[in-house]
């Protein structure tokens, strides 16, 4: 009996209230003021007569392991799919509500976090309701003028663009763009709710195929943005491109590259689904005591103080308070030795025919994404950033001695007691390699 890949996809809007809490800038000094373009939560759903996976892409700036524990139980109720085959992935938009329920990235609104899990669910269940036979195409872009590499001026990137083209009978079913970069056009004085310039890319790709659902899923996109410095965003600095039109040019561009790859995309014969996840441990660099802890919340609320004093930018100071309160919950969890030495994380890895894909539970920088991909060529990798976990960012070992926010300060808005250590990137990568072979 031949088999046959079955695609159905799903849809479901979950933009969060009109006053709600924005997650993603600390010098951000307003909630939300209203709804520039609504988020979505988009699933696709697909069989090939034995194995069945859904993957879907969300605007919110991170999914973490309880929000994705949640949203496979209610998957489970509603449908016939394994719950370790959904894959949950976000775009990563700085303008959309808080989600990360123990980082310090922003209070969550648990009313809208459960009506959150139930549209992430019910987009599966739409999209395991209308399968339909498909035929999958494979393209590929170069994009280079929309993420730039935010640590180094004109820095390495990985310019990538797939495109996974889902062909139905009589139109496409869904494209599915795979790029690596921050949605960040829009900065912290932007108080409107957006999915950045990913919103203007599906929006352009709908109107080219309409029907079809256009998908985003981000990449390696921790050391990539789309031009702009992270102390800047601190300072909450103004700059001229950080503007909606902005966001639409880039998203323009970013869709024309998709196009192009999408009509030009190349017939799979082989479409065989295989499925694995893994939990994994990561070490921490060092867990400090409670001492430590102690004299930095002492630290961090001293330099609150002289910044304001100072006469510093908000965020400036706003960022010392933050960590001041990230020191006095870490003191309370090591009074009361609640602070493992290692985190415990899942990553996974599937097969669409040759096409492989691997899963990211977080920032990690664009040499990860290269490492995959070189190692598994010439089979094409979908690196699936910020997917079914958001354990902060995950630097190369280089990039311990060269320094900077990512690898020194960021594990505090996550919530983590400590930077990872060294070569947890490169482990990680590893792992998913060996993972990839034995599909």
């Amino acid at each position: 009996m031949i088999k046959q890949l079955m695609a159905g996809t799903g849809k479901l809007m979950i933009t969060p209230p009109f006053d709600c809490e924005l997650s993603g800038f600390v010098a951000r000094e307003s909630r939300c003021r209203g709804v520039h373009d609504p988020l979505y939560s988009r699933a696709l759903v697909l069989a090939d007569g034995k194995e069945k996976i859904a993957l879907v892409s969300a605007d919110l700036i991170g999914v973490d392991a309880k929000l994705l524990t949640k949203v496979r139980e209610k998957v489970a109720e509603l449908t016939d799919l394994d719950p370790s085959a959904v894959v949950l992935s976000a775009t990563h938009t700085h303008s959309g509500p808080v989600t990360l329920a123990d980082a310090f990235l922003g209070e969550t609104d648990l009313t809208y976090l459960s009506g959150l899990i139930n549209n992430i669910a019910g987009a599966v269940y739409q999209a395991s309701q209308n399968l339909e036979p498909v035929s999958l195409f494979l393209g590929e872009g170069d994009c280079r003028s929309v993420g730039k590499n935010r640590r180094q001026k004109d820095g390495p990137i990985d310019p990538q663009v797939l495109v996974l083209r889902l062909q139905g009978a009589d139109r496409p079913k869904a494209l599915l763009i795979n790029y690596a970069c921050h949605p960040v056009v829009l900065g912290p004085d932007n108080l409107l709710v957006t999915a950045d310039y990913p919103f203007y890319m599906t929006n352009s790709l709908e109107q080219v195929y309409p029907g079809t659902q256009i998908m985003f899923v981000n990449g390696a996109a921790g050391d990539v943005n789309v031009g702009h410095r992270t102390v800047d965003s601190i300072k909450g600095k103004r700059n001229d491109r950080r503007t909606f039109r902005e966001a639409e040019r880039l998203g323009r561009i970013l869709a024309g590259v998709a196009l192009t790859a999408s009509e030009n995309a190349v017939l799979q014969s082989s479409f065989n689904i295989r499925y694995t996840t893994q939990e994994i441990c990561l070490p921490f660099e060092q867990v400090g005591t409670v001492d430590f802890y102690r004299q930095e919340a002492e630290t961090w609320n001293q330099l609150a103080f002289e910044l304001k004093r100072k006469g510093a930018s908000f965020g400036e100071y706003r960022q010392a308070e933050v960590w001041e309160k990230w020191a006095l919950k870490m003191t309370k969890l090591r009074q009361a030795n609640k602070i493992e030495s290692e985190f415990k994380t899942e990553i996974a890895t599937f097969s669409l025919g040759e096409i492989e894909f691997a899963t990211l539970p977080g920032e990690f920088f664009h040499e990860f994404s290269l490492m995959l991909k070189k190692e598994r060529a010439p089979r094409q990798v979908v690196i699936l950033g910020y997917t079914n976990n958001n354990i902060g960012y995950v630097t190369t070992k280089s990039v311990y001695d060269e320094g900077g926010y990512e690898v020194n300060d960021s594990y505090r808005y996550y919530g983590l007691p400590s930077r990872f250590a060294r070569g947890t990137g490169e482990e990680i990568v590893r792992i998913l390699l060996t993972m990839l072979n034995k599909l």
